[in-house]
């Protein structure tokens, strides 16, 4: 069962590091989001017949990643609202760069913070893969022959 569930995670990782790839095509950051995600789903598919040795810790990356992208998204259609409303009440363009600027901070600290959650999924995957899924040899000691 373990297997199949580290194919799923595998696979969706690289699906959605596809997804954030084409949502951030625009910011850079978002771009690398998405790269990242996507080389560290191909790092679990490839990783042969070793088990992820923390999925929930990789899971919980992932899930966080994509979350933070999609907050990003949201809160970009919500800064473009309220600039909206705010410029068709007749405000000042200086009030309304004024006022968008903490969405500014918010969007990029989220970025950020998505970045940070994809390359802690790519270590996880890089380490994996790495890792010698290869028992130690037994001792060969000389014994008594007993």
């Amino acid at each position: 069962m373990s297997g199949k569930r580290d194919d799923r995670l595998a696979l969706a990782t690289i699906a959605l590091g596809a997804g954030v790839a084409l949502l951030g095509i625009h910011a850079h950051i978002a771009l690398v989001t998405g790269v990242a995600l996507g080389i560290a789903g191909v790092l679990l598919a490839v990783r042969g017949d070793r088990p992820v040795p923390a999925p929930r810790l990789m899971i919980a990356a992932l899930t966080l990643a994509v979350l933070a992208v999609i907050a990003v998204a949201l809160l970009g259609l919500w800064e473009e609202w309220v600039a909206g409303q705010r410029l068709s009440e007749g405000a000042s363009p200086t009030y309304v760069t004024a006022a968008m600027r903490p969405y500014v901070h918010a969007a990029a600290a989220l970025r950020s913070f998505a970045l940070f959650a994809a390359l802690a999924m790519l270590l996880g995957a890089a380490v994996t893969r790495l890792s010698s899924g290869v028992t130690p040899a037994p001792d060969r000691s000389p014994t008594s022959g007993k």
